[in-house]
């Protein structure tokens, strides 16, 4: 076990392709997530194309998930766990948000084109911004809300479940402990 950067509150476990790292609700989190993460599946010979696509996704779902935290007011720890097994990737991503609704629990269609697509993103641009925390200081961050959109268009297989208690349950009710992302990428697909 050793911690990132120094931090105590960032801390990475590995071994035998398993990696777990225990981070705050913190967008610094992503960047040394997002460099553990590149540099697993490096040491996995995972191509480079993949690697991106990869980090990207995972760089949206962790986002996600520190979004959620501060909308719930949590403190917690956010728990990302992975393995390498060959070319195959598998995250676990557990956060303390409120989960995600139903009704937004589907990949969105592909835009038509290009310029629907900036269009969209502009809309969304101006009207969602929230203020989370880089390196403990508050600063904007434009929440485009298109990260699932992204996570399922990059990955082989995406599951939301929640956690209450000590359960762990496939569907939304009123009052959950939090979102337990599934994601799951193969390089054979290629």
């Amino acid at each position: 076990m050793n911690t990132i950067d120094g931090l105590d509150n960032v801390i990475m476990v590995e071994k035998n392709h398993l990696y777990v790292m225990f981070l705050p609700a913190d967008m610094i989190a992503v960047r040394r997530f997002r460099r553990e993460l590149e540099k697993s599946l490096r040491v996995n010979h995972f191509p480079e194309e993949d690697i991106q696509q990869i980090e990207l996704a995972c760089d949206e779902a962790l986002t996600n998930s520190i979004t959620a935290n501060i909308n719930n007011y949590s403190k917690e720890t956010i728990i990302c766990k992975w393995r390498i097994e060959g070319l195959t990737f598998s995250l676990l991503l557990l956060d303390y948000g409120k989960g995600i609704p139903s009704e937004k629990n589907t990949c969105l269609e592909k835009p038509k084109s290009l310029s629907e697509l900036i269009e969209n993103f502009n809309k969304l641009e101006l009207s969602c911004q929230n203020i989370l925390p880089f390196s403990g200081v508050q600063k904007k961050h434009k929440n485009m809300g298109q990260g699932m959109n992204i996570i399922c268009k990059i990955m082989d297989k995406v599951k939301i479940h929640y956690h209450k208690n000590d359960d762990i349950i496939d569907s939304l009710v009123e009052a959950v402990d939090g979102s337990l992302l599934e994601l799951e990428f193969s390089c054979k697909k290629r």
